[in-house]
């Protein structure tokens, strides 16, 4: 996931509109094989796409502006315990999509036992959780931070980011954890459901191809009900009407 993510978010910024906004993108990545298959993705942008292996990360945050990091949870201290990580990040933006890691210990992890410079003011921190739609450009991309910290003209940047693959939601820290569960794993439990009606389908003897067709655009149509102002509830209780066949199926 986080591989797809990283690769969809490049592609979301490197096809901006305004290719002033970013001049140059530089993607470290774990194997060669990986290289050659984002710069192979990312083919058309290769005059404003560095893609490094990860050995070379460190060059990657020097470099940078803002360092996006996309890496598993788990191989964090490795990443920040690095030599030379920790003060290369002093004067960046640093924007998480490591999941369950909250912004007060991605300042942890960056200051480390050391404290930011008084000429350099606070780290300026975003976390932040797209989710796999990213990568048809429909993401819903939670982010969080410290606004009394965060500087505006960074809190744009954030925003702009993940804007570039779908739609950006501001959410309070306290509530990130349970709001990222609705946007990353809300889409596993309705894909089940689907999963669930196609076999179903097919079963009775109708073609996948033709079940997958009806299934979804069905749910794309009745999802756009929801924001129109039909409350789920009212909008199940029209369809499934007493005695009517959607009843069964609901009780069932």
């Amino acid at each position: 996931m986080v591989r797809t993510l990283g690769t969809a978010i490049a592609a979301g910024i490197l096809d901006s509109i305004d290719k002033n906004t970013v001049k140059r993108l530089i993607a470290t990545v774990g194997t060669e094989s990986s290289r050659r298959r984002l710069e192979n993705a990312l083919s058309k942008h290769s005059s404003r796409l560095e893609v490094l292996l990860h050995q070379e990360y460190l060059r990657a945050i020097r470099e940078a502006d803002v360092a996006l990091l996309a890496v598993k949870p788990v191989k964090r201290e490795e990443v920040f315990g690095s030599p030379g990580v920790r003060e290369a990040l002093r004067s960046k933006l640093l924007i998480s999509i490591m999941a369950g890691i909250s912004t007060k210990e991605l300042t942890r992890l960056a200051l480390g036992d050391q404290h930011a410079p008084d000429d350099q003011g606070p780290l300026q921190v975003v976390r932040a959780m797209p989710n796999m739609a990213a990568k048809i450009r429909q993401a819903v991309t939670l982010y969080t931070a410290d606004l009394d910290t965060l500087s505006k003209d960074n809190l744009e940047i954030a925003s702009w980011i993940f804007n570039q693959v779908g739609h950006t939601q501001h959410v309070a820290e306290s509530t990130f954890d349970i709001s990222a569960v609705l946007v990353g794993c809300a889409g596993s439990l309705l894909l089940l459901a689907v999963d669930g009606l196609l076999d179903a389908a097919v079963a009775e003897g109708v073609k996948r191809s033709e079940a997958q067709n009806m299934v979804v655009n069905s749910a794309i149509g009745m999802m756009k009900l929801v924001p129109a102002g039909d409350h789920p509830s009212v909008l199940r209780e029209k369809i499934a009407s007493p005695g009517g066949c959607s009843k069964g199926l609901c009780w069932s």
